[in-house]
């Protein structure tokens, strides 16, 4: 990692470019209107076990810091508030609703058309995509855990964009890597019986049990949905619980946020 990545990553937040250094891949940038930024979970409003940023209310935290959090994330974005969605493991992606909602919605995945109305997922281990449509007219933010990758919430998510698919660009945020994530026999036969070429998500780790790859399986799901833009997908974690809220490291813990939004 160079110097200039790592003193980005120590920041509060940061962007999917500082993310790209580290890792060394390209910078992601579909768009000058499209900006996006990952939280940490460094701070210090919350005290052990959500020790740091914790942004999810389902976390046993208490509420008011929760909400403290996350209205220092609005003041820094300095747009509306992001849409936080009740997120399920679901395949469900909605057009964000205007800020005046009454509910929240429950859904694993957001996109907008509207200038300066933030989507965000919130995730600790599962993988946040984000998408954008290489003309600045559409962004989304999607929660993708395993069910909702077997499920299809990418491919929900960029049909939700519309246009062509060879427009728009994916982006990986910060998972837990294969060398992290156990899973079982059931997980890795419902992927390949949905496509054989899903086998390559995973390695042999002892009698019925897999190391599981979810960003091989998010890209093989985004090029069979035609999108061939996609980068990042480098930063674990579980290898990184200094930086990122890991519910398989942790049990009780946090969650930071993938958030992507439009300028005017």
């Amino acid at each position: 990692m160079s110097v200039r990545a790592e003193g980005l990553l120590a920041k509060n937040w940061f962007t999917p470019q500082a993310i790209d250094a580290a890792g060394d891949e390209s910078d992601w940038c579909p768009h000058p209107r499209v900006q996006a930024r990952v939280t940490t979970r460094r701070g210090d409003l919350s005290p052990p076990p959500w020790q740091g940023f914790n942004l999810g209310l389902n976390c046993e935290d208490d509420r008011q810091r929760v909400l403290a959090a996350r209205e220092q994330v609005s003041a820094a974005i300095g747009a509306h508030s992001p849409v936080w969605l009740t997120q399920v493991h679901g395949n469900r992606v909605i057009t964000a609703p205007s800020e005046e909602a009454q509910t929240v919605p429950e859904a694993d995945g957001a996109v907008t058309r509207e200038t300066g109305r933030p989507c965000a997922v919130l995730t600790a281990d599962c993988l946040p995509v984000l998408i954008a449509r290489n003309d600045g007219s559409a962004v989304g933010a999607l929660h993708a855990g395993w069910r909702g990758l077997l499920d299809g919430v990418l491919e929900n998510g960029v049909a939700a964009l519309a246009g062509t698919t060879a427009d728009i660009h994916a982006w990986l945020g910060p998972a837990i890597c294969c060398r992290c994530y156990q899973v079982d026999d059931t997980v890795r036969e419902a992927f390949v019986r949905h496509s054989q070429s899903a086998a390559s998500g995973f390695s042999a780790d002892g009698p019925g049990h897999w190391r599981m790859d979810l960003g091989v399986l998010a890209r093989q799901r985004l090029l069979a949905a035609g999108v061939t833009s996609i980068s990042g997908g480098d930063l674990c974690t579980h290898c990184r619980a200094d930086l990122f809220y890991s519910f398989r490291h942790e049990g009780v813990t946090g969650r930071f946020a993938t958030i992507i939004w439009l300028l005017g």
